[in-house]
């Protein structure tokens, strides 16, 4: 590992921008994942408008180094351009991926190579190939493509390279991978679960060869695209499923609102909020394929002291929709305490079967059922179905997707959390919201400062609490 960073510093300070007539590097780098079939994690990292974002120019103390550092790069790699990663499977059980695959853009053969000359690292040229290699890492450059390589225990480096560069001059396709990798974000960062699957060492293997084939099927040609975008006041990461279509008939996930759930949850301003709306007669359909039935059951019964079945659970006793909020309540005495509500959906036998569940914990708090729901509750105050719960602003779709939260930070008091100084970033955000339906998800941090660049804020902040902790350390 070693080596791969000291590999990865050094393709830092080595290239930048080729022949306007060569193909894009954009362009050679998907035709490169296109054709490795090993490959189950891809993206890119915009590293130019990361560090504009950071103002990095205006950290005391490093804001000149980094700058300084900033002029090499831009002498030798195009940061106009993204830098483009891939990780080859499988990874082993601490998701350490087989190989690393970097490429960047550089500016030519000839000045890549007189730069690595110039800090120490000779080149080799074999067949009209440059390259280096030391220990597990190895790079190569030909005309505007710059790439490094890190691979432990592999010894051909000179051939891997040069496959490498054969492979991303093939014929692009025009398919979902090459759609994920020409998405500009600030990071980009798709996931191949077809390849995932098929290179996976996992106890995903040890399944019988019918339950491998229905995995197989679901996960052909289907891919998950991520991106991470730090704006003025936010920190977006979005998620875009690009699933096949066996896959996206098997979701459990129930893409219809849940209103039931959203006008009797209770009324008042919650802190907390959380909803699920699962489809069960998919999930039922899922569990059956697998074989997993006495599975659940034994996972239910430990938790719901019942003669009913895990699967009549699901569907008859309960619907697949859940939901929870917590309030902030002002105790008479003075100070502040939580108040839970709690939602769960019927399904045409829950009214009957609710009271005879004995739902470990749920004694605590009151109850009150219904046709279609229970409602549990610690506090009267906020139990209310005259009215309806507000949610903070830019948290307006809670409920519309099948699982959405999100958590009020604003006002709150740190101190009774007994935060410690590296969380105390919580005191700058607004909120946090997140939803998540078959055609993808969002989580979006929302800071009390919507003007400056939520990346500068992260830093600011880091610095200040740097400096405080080195105050004590003299003082």
């Amino acid at each position: 590992m070693r080596s791969f960073i000291c590999g990865i510093l050094v393709l830092f300070l080595v290239a930048s921008c080729g022949k306007k007539d060569e193909k894009p590097i954009e362009d050679l780098f998907t035709s490169y994942v296109q054709s490795n079939k090993k490959i189950v994690a891809f993206g890119s990292m915009n590293v130019k408008e990361i560090l504009t974002k950071a103002e990095y120019s205006s950290i005391p103390k490093y804001g000149q180094i980094i700058g300084s550092q900033i002029e090499s790069f831009k002498n030798t790699i195009n940061l106009d351009k993204p830098v483009y990663y891939a990780l080859e499977g499988p990874l082993d059980r601490n998701g350490v991926p087989a190989a690393v695959y970097m490429f960047a853009e550089a500016k030519n053969q000839d000045s890549v190579v007189g730069k690595l000359k110039s800090l120490g690292f000779e080149m080799q040229k074999e067949e009209e190939l440059n390259y280096y290699h030391q220990g597990d890492f190895g790079m190569s450059v030909k005309n505007s493509l710059l790439i490094g390589v890190y691979k432990p225990k592999y010894k051909d480096f000179k051939g891997l390279l040069s496959s490498i560069i054969k492979q991303s001059n093939e014929e692009m396709k025009t398919d979902k991978i090459s759609e994920m990798i020409h998405t500009k974000s600030d990071v980009v960062a798709g996931i191949n679960l077809e390849s995932l699957y098929g290179t996976s060492n996992t106890d995903l293997q040890k399944l019988t060869a019918d339950k491998k084939a229905i995995i197989s099927k679901l996960v052909k040609d289907s891919y998950v695209l991520n991106t991470l975008n730090f704006n003025a006041g936010e920190l977006i990461l979005q998620s875009k499923n690009y699933f096949s279509t066996a896959l996206a008939q098997r979701i459990p996930l129930n893409q219809t609102p849940a209103t039931n759930v959203l006008k009797n949850l209770g009324s008042g301003d919650p802190r907390i909020g959380l909803l699920l709306n699962m489809d069960f007669n998919r999930l039922k359909s899922l569990i059956t394929d697998f074989g997993l039935q006495d599975e659940l059951i034994q996972a239910s019964n430990e938790l719901v002291s019942s003669d009913s079945s895990s699967v009549d659970l699901l569907g008859t006793v309960f619907n697949g929709q859940f939901g929870a909020v917590v309030f902030e309540e002002l105790m008479d005495e003075g100070g502040i305490t939580p108040s839970v509500n709690v939602l769960v959906g019927f399904g045409n036998q829950g009214k009957s079967q609710i009271d005879k569940l004995g739902i470990p914990g749920i004694s605590l708090l009151q109850k009150e059922v219904f046709d279609s729901h229970a409602l549990f509750y610690t506090s009267e105050k906020f139990k209310s179905s005259t009215g309806s719960i507000k949610v903070p602003e830019g948290c307006a779709n809670f409920g519309m997707k099948p699982i959405s939260g999100f958590v009020y930070l604003n006002g709150m008091q740190m101190e009774d959390f007994d935060a410690d100084e590296e969380y105390k970033f919580i005191e700058k955000i607004d909120y946090l919201y997140f939803e998540y339906g078959m055609d993808g998800g969002m989580i979006r941090l929302k800071a009390i400062d919507d003007k400056t660049n939520i990346l500068k804020q992260a830093i600011d902040q880091a610095v200040r609490e740097l400096s405080e902790m080195l105050f004590k350390m003299v003082f």
